[in-house]
């Protein structure tokens, strides 16, 4: 059930949506277009409905928008990062549109649930991304326009196993022609609890300037993760008006927008996550995400 934090507790929006000319039982994409009534009538609604209220602490929180039409993943998108791990080695070498592609609905998880390493990868790996919610939403949507159509930010981490990327692709190809376009995402990144997000959506207007936002993530305290959202190489307006040009987007569309430097990949050796580990995210007004990682209990 959706809810918006008050303090330390949660109001459930289910009341409110009602007055709103919402079902009672609406989720956060009906939510989404109408925030700003929302907003408009938060401190009236807490008055009313003062005896909904729950308290945060022991309340469990899944992923802010938990069935998204569509999870769009930019990557590609930090120079340092594909620095890092050999893809590019200058400025002219970088991707002149953007890389996205996408991952299913069943990879969501909360942001204290446990990423779970399936058997068949030894080389677990995090991403910290700051994930866009599309509000409002439209079809050749301009960069200019864009700050429009965003309902708000959170964090997310774009866990992948990096082992998996081109398992059996290149057998497609004679080993002289150029497989790249066979690199096989959905098996490195779509296993399920692979994008933990959360712990919660804060609107545009109180997240601020997205450059401004800070990233960093930790694994079990040792820092690993530390950029700002200002370094990026295409800007999220950038981003939804490249998406919008070719689908039209739609209200709970999430779109990750790469991650900076400090991926196990790009460490020597590489530091892969493994059970036991706990996986931190801090984003400057964002909040706090802490996941821990098991594995894949026998079938």
């Amino acid at each position: 059930m959706p809810g918006v934090v008050v303090g330390d507790r949660i109001l459930p929006l289910g009341a409110l949506a009602a007055e709103l000319g919402l079902p009672p039982h609406a989720g956060v994409r009906e939510l989404l277009p109408v925030l700003d009534r929302v907003a408009e009538r938060l401190e009236s609604a807490v008055e009313r409905f003062g005896d909904d209220l729950v308290p945060l602490a022991g309340a469990r929180l899944g992923p802010p928008v938990v069935d998204p039409p569509n999870i769009f993943v930019c990557g590609a998108n930090y120079h340092a990062h594909l620095r890092e791990v050999g893809r590019f080695a200058g400025s002219g070498d970088l991707p002149t549109i953007p890389v996205v592609f996408q991952k299913p609905s069943s990879a969501l998880s909360g942001p204290y649930d446990p990423i779970v390493r399936p058997p068949e990868t030894e080389c677990l790996d995090y991403e910290a991304e700051l994930a866009v919610v599309i509000g409002t939403g439209g079809h050749r949507i301009s960069a200019a326009d864009a700050p429009a159509h965003i309902a708000g930010y959170m964090m997310a981490n774009d866990v992948s196993a990096r082992d998996l990327g081109e398992e059996g692709s290149n057998s497609l190809f004679p080993s002289d022609l150029d497989s790249t376009a066979m690199v096989q995402l959905m098996r490195a990144k779509g296993w399920d609890t692979f994008l933990p997000t959360g712990p919660w959506l804060v609107t545009a207007d109180e997240a601020g300037p997205f450059g401004a936002i800070r990233l960093r993530l930790s694994v079990n305290g040792e820092p690993r993760q530390d950029g700002f959202a200002g370094d990026m190489h295409r800007s999220p307006f950038e981003l939804i008006e490249w998406l919008s040009t070719t689908t039209t987007l739609r209200p709970g569309d999430i779109i990750t927008t790469g991650t900076p430097t400090g991926v196990a990949a790009g460490m020597r050796p590489p530091k892969w996550l493994a059970p036991g580990d706990v996986v931190r995210i801090e984003m400057s007004g964002l909040g706090v995400m802490e996941t821990p990682v098991i594995d894949e209990a026998p079938a």
